[in-house]
């Protein structure tokens, strides 16, 4: 039983977790957004050449099931793009957080590889399922500074940035104060 159930699941999980905690980075110039400075409140996007795979908002999506009779609440955006795609600050602050979410085991959950910034107009960004940082705790970062990779750790199904902005810690939607992508 145990070689017939137990290792192949065992296996599985060790290929998942080894292969979603590494990626190939790809260069990107350490260049700002383009386009004039950012307008009070205005987010710059945080992937540029990326695409909206998920919006902010009730959920349908397989994988992300209803719950006691109401849709999974996706509380950012998902923006597709290539594993190791430069992943810029969309606003000036610091960062509250570069790190791994991981379980009792020390597997990726959640955002995985995730790095918080507290920005200057005081809202949180989140930047989740990143492959490698760029900062680190404590690090003052601008516009259109690269701050890590997109990869596909924690709960993720494939590579793309996972942004999320919180005010007073409630979620709200980033699209309207980003620029187009």
């Amino acid at each position: 039983v145990v070689t017939v159930v137990v290792l192949p699941v065992l296996v599985i999980v060790f290929a998942m977790s080894a292969g979603i905690s590494h990626g190939l980075r790809l260069e990107s110039p350490a260049a700002a957004p383009p386009g004039p400075p950012l307008a009070p409140g205005e987010l710059a996007c945080p992937l540029p050449g990326s695409y909206l795979t998920q919006p902010f908002g009730p959920s349908e999506l397989p994988g992300e099931p209803a719950t006691f009779g109401y849709a999974h609440f996706h509380t950012g955006v998902d923006l597709g793009a290539p594993q190791g795609a430069a992943i810029r600050a969309a606003e000036a602050g610091e960062v509250l957080q570069a790190a791994a979410q991981t379980n009792s085991l020390g597997f990726l959950v959640g955002y995985g590889n995730l790095v918080r910034v507290q920005a200057n107009s005081g809202r949180v960004d989140y930047y989740g399922h990143m492959v490698e940082f760029a900062v680190q705790r404590g690090d003052l970062v601008q516009p259109g500074q690269v701050i890590g990779y997109v990869g596909s750790t924690g709960y993720s199904t494939g590579p793309h940035l996972h942004f999320e902005v919180r005010e007073g810690g409630v979620p709200i939607d980033p699209a309207p104060y980003m620029r187009p992508c």
